[in-house]
């Protein structure tokens, strides 16, 4: 079996540090305080962070999601709040590289269908003596293996021992021995200057998990504007490998089977600039956390069965409040084959819209005969397969939806890696304008998936050293989009990219240019970013830019981190606007956007009182001199205030 020496391990983990003047960086806060009166009172706050911290493996997991969502479109779609608790979840309990399966390392969702079953392919073959044998896989790079070390671990029991033993068993009169608490109340003061209302935001979460296999929580949410007693609550329980039950949900959970056609992830991954991970899914039955009133997810019950040692059979049923007076029944089944190279699986949805039981099992036995009105019953059939060939990967999924008219969705793709370090995607899609799924998530161009008929070519090439390009172009009946991006990876102290992105969508031509580079030296971690466009509307030429630096100090006695950022920027007109990723409070999701010409400053920080008690701080203003809420009487500036507290048991 082919490992690593200590010497060659000692190697490849030791780099040299970067260096660099930070005058530039004193400049920018420098103009900042004396031209942008609004943010005096926040730089005052920064003598109160010398009390604040912040751990490594909560900033690693933070960057972690900021690499995930700087690789997706802006028409892609990411819940922060509950991919933050997932990752952090398996943080806290590391899978076990030799003990792992197909569905475990699904969870960690920046590893596509390739990777994972090169990770499965190894371990069968000579099993993990070393964390650092990731590095013997081809398709794992070094910025991947970067981002799954934190989630991975290997265990010292052999995988052949473990296999002959049956896997690990649970007792329940250890699950609430050892099992952890968490419990966080955060308030939110938003747009305090011109708020119509009550600008406060409130939400009260506690989570119990054993060990990722038993997990439960309550979560009660109050949005700004709304009376305090029209709150938004919410729960579930999770079971994980109980006998022969590979999964149990209830309360508020999401599901997701084949490439998203009948009903998808809500973490949506489309066009992205890494291809391995476009248009994956497959994440079966899995607990959500949030609250609110949405389709990203279903309320009721679902379960997971091993019915052999090569298929799994789900089912699942929901009952959410509706229009008026009606509620919405959701029943769902899925069948999932494998046999060696090749995977199968059938999957039905059908919505009812019902006031009462009765009128339930009615328009239940209706349905299909088309008798009932669209908006009152509807459901959707697909069949989704994959053939891996080791280097070619051929996948897809063909689905029927049915309400009013019958109307027919595809996506199919090839995966093609001649050598090691090329790989090339194409994928077909077709959504008739009668295909109607509001569950599915897969590749699209728009929110909804129907009416659209294109094709996607994608390359990813990783020979030259530290360097790795990657680039794909995507056209469909009514527009195009194109993107190219080159990253520079020299050492891990040490990272560049740059990204152009062209796109024709409503009318509208878009040219957009990101340049982002990554340093740390000692105790500092810099971030500097710059933004471009250019948007042609009839004939009309706008543009937009931003310009941002971020700053993060590590004290070295005292476990301290500061995270600070200022930022200048001038978004002619909506079109231009900007969109950026910004780190806030635990479980917080923060990608806004910026329009207008000012600026925009913000503290992140967090005060770990004990092992116990943690106490998270973000403040945030923009400061406008030209913008549409100016136009209208608004305030020229925005200020807002989050503050959690965290209790861990």
């Amino acid at each position: 079996m082919v490992s690593f020496s200590g010497a060659k391990i000692r190697k490849i983990c030791v780099n040299t540090k970067f260096f660099c003047n930070c005058w530039d960086i004193c400049v920018i806060f420098s103009t900042f305080a004396s031209e942008m009166q609004g943010i005096r009172w926040i730089l005052s706050l920064v003598g109160l962070c010398v009390v604040l911290a912040m751990h490594a493996q909560s900033v690693a997991i933070e960057d972690i999601l900021e690499d995930i969502y700087n690789q997706l479109s802006e028409d892609d779609e990411i819940l922060q709040e509950d991919v933050q608790e997932q990752l952090m979840n398996i943080a806290a309990n590391p899978i076990d590289l030799n003990h792992t399966n197909a569905d475990e390392l699904a969870e960690l969702m920046f590893l596509s269908d390739e990777q994972i079953d090169a990770i499965l392919m190894y371990q069968y073959e000579h099993g993990f003596k070393e964390i650092y044998e990731l590095q013997l896989i081809d398709c794992l790079k070094d910025y991947e293996i970067r981002n799954l070390l934190p989630f991975v671990r290997v265990d010292s029991l052999g995988v052949q021992e473990f296999r002959s033993s049956g896997g690990e068993k649970m007792y329940f009169r250890e699950v609430f021995h050892y099992a952890k608490h968490e419990m966080t109340l955060r308030m939110d003061a938003r747009n305090i200057e011109d708020f119509e209302g009550d600008p406060m935001y409130g939400k009260l979460r506690y989570r119990f998990n054993y060990r990722n296999r038993v997990q439960a929580g309550v979560t009660i949410g109050r949005s700004t504007g709304v009376p305090w007693e029209e709150i938004d609550y919410g729960g579930y329980i999770q079971l994980k490998d109980i006998g022969p039950m590979k999964t149990i949900v209830a309360g508020n959970y999401q599901a997701s089977f084949g490439y998203g056609l009948v009903v998808g992830s809500p973490f949506k991954r489309g066009k992205s600039a890494y291809i391995q991970s476009t248009a994956t899914t497959d994440e079966g039955l899995k607990k959500f956390s949030s609250v609110g009133d949405s389709y990203n997810y279903f309320h009721g019950v679902g379960a997971t069965a091993r019915v052999s040692s090569w298929a799994d059979v789900s089912a699942f049923y929901s009952l959410r409040k509706g229009k008026e007076e009606a509620w919405n029944h959701v029943l769902g089944v899925n069948a999932t084959g494998r046999w060696n190279r090749l995977k199968v699986g059938v999957t039905a949805v059908e919505t009812i819209e019902a006031t009462n039981s009765s009128q339930f099992r009615e328009r239940l036995q209706a349905s299909y005969s088309l008798e009932v009105k669209r908006r009152e019953a509807s459901g959707v059939m697909g069949v989704n397969a994959r053939w891996n060939m080791g280097k070619v990967d051929i996948w897809g999924e063909v689905a029927t939806s049915h309400g009013n008219k019958w109307g027919v969705g595809v996506i199919t793709g090839v995966r093609y890696r001649p050598i090691s370090d090329l790989n090339l995607l194409a994928i077909y899609r077709y959504y008739s304008p009668e295909f109607d799924n509001v569950y599915a998530n897969s590749l699209c161009s728009w929110s909804r998936m129907k009416d659209e008929h294109g094709g996607y070519l994608g390359v990813e090439y990783n020979r030259l050293r530290n360097w790795q390009l990657s680039a794909f172009g995507d056209v469909w009946k009514t527009g195009f989009e194109t993107m190219a991006q080159a990253d520079f990876i020299p050492q891990k102290d040490y990272r560049m990219h740059t990204r152009f992105r062209v796109k024709r969508k409503d009318e509208k031509d878009t040219y957009s240019l990101r340049w982002n580079m990554v340093y740390e030296f000692g105790p500092w971690k810099m971030k500097t970013q710059a933004d471009g466009n250019m948007v042609q509307t009839k004939g009309a030429w706008t543009y937009g830019w931003s310009v941002l630096q971020d700053v993060e100090y590590r004290f070295s006695e005292v476990p301290i981190v500061l995270q600070l950022r200022a930022q200048a920027f001038d978004a002619r007109e909506w079109n231009n606007r900007v969109y950026i990723y910004e780190n806030d409070v635990l479980y917080a999701y923060a990608i806004p956007f910026v329009y207008g010409l000012g600026g925009r400053f913000w503290l992140n920080a967090r005060y770990k009182i004990n092992d116990i008690f943690s106490v998270y701080l973000r403040v945030s203003e923009t400061v406008y001199q030209r913008a549409w809420a100016m136009e209208h009487d608004k305030k020229s500036t925005r200020t807002d205030v989050h503050v959690l507290l965290r209790v861990k048991l």
